[in-house]
C-alpha cells in the first residue's frame, strides 16, 4: 500500500525537526542518518540545469531514518514502523504496520473475495516488488503483497491506491501500475544488497 508513496515521499522536504527530537522509535533508526539524505536531497534538488553527470549513494538505513523520522506526519494515515530492504538488482522488500480502523472509511467498495473485511486494527503489511527503471521513469512489478498474513491481488492494491491518492489536484488518483517520472530528475536508481545509487 505504501510502495507508490515511498517515491511521492522522498520528492517533499523533510518535515521540521521538533525540538528537541524524540528517540527513534526502533533500533536501527537515527536522526543522523535522516539528516544525512535530507542533505543530500536539498543538493540534489539545489543542481544547475547543465550540472555534470554524478552518482549518489544512498544507504538503507539512511532511507528507512529519513522516511520514519525525517517526513514525521507526512506517512499515509494509519502507516507505522516503515521498513524498505533494497535487496540487489532492482529487487526490494518493504513491510510497515497498517491501523486498517484508521483507513477503512477511505477505502474502495471491492468485489469478490476481501481480506480487508475480515481483519481489523492493527495488521503487518509486506510487499515484494521489482523497481524497473531508466531514462528517468519507472515501473513497479509486484511479485507478493500480504496484509495480516493475507495474500492480496495486484488489482486490490491498485484500487485502494488510487483511492487513497485522489485530491483535486488529481481527480483519478495514482495508477501504481503506470509508468511514472523518478523524482528530482532523477535518471536511474540502481538497487544493490543495502543501498542504492541515484544517476543524476
Amino acid at each position: 500500500m505504501f510502495s507508490l508513496w515511498l517515491l511521492a515521499l522522498l520528492a517533499a522536504p523533510p518535515s521540521p525537526p521538533p525540538d528537541p527530537r524524540p528517540i527513534p522509535p526502533r533500533p536501527g533508526l537515527s536522526w543522523a542518518e535522516s539528516d544525512a539524505l535530507g542533505r543530500k536531497l536539498q543538493d540534489i534538488e539545489g543542481r544547475k540545469s547543465g550540472a555534470r553527470s554524478e552518482t549518489v549513494p544512498v544507504s538503507q538505513a539512511e532511507l528507512n531514518s529519513y522516511l520514519n523520522l525525517g517526513l514525521g506526519s507526512r506517512l499515509p494515515q494509519g502507516l507505522s514502523g516503515l521498513d524498505v530492504r533494497m535487496l540487489g538488482p532492482d529487487r526490494l522488500e518493504a513491510t510497515a504496520s497498517l491501523d486498517l480502523d484508521q483507513v477503512r472509511d477511505h477505502l474502495p467498495p471491492t468485489r469478490g473475495f476481501n481480506p480487508l473485511l475480515l481483519l481489523s486494527g492493527r495488521v503487518p503489511v509486506e510487499l515484494k516488488l521489482r523497481l524497473q527503471n531508466g531514462d528517468g521513469f519507472g515501473s513497479l512489478d509486484f511479485e507478493e503483497i500480504r496484509l495480516g498474513g493475507y495474500l492480496l491481488p495486484v488489482s486490490l492494491l491498485q484500487q485502494i491506491v488510487l483511492s487513497a491518492t485522489r485530491s483535486a489536484d488529481n481527480p483519478e488518483g495514482f495508477d501504481l501500475l503506470a509508468p511514472f517520472r523518478l523524482p528530482y530528475a532523477v535518471k536511474r536508481v540502481h538497487l544493490q544488497p543495502g543501498r542504492a545509487l541515484l544517476d543524476l
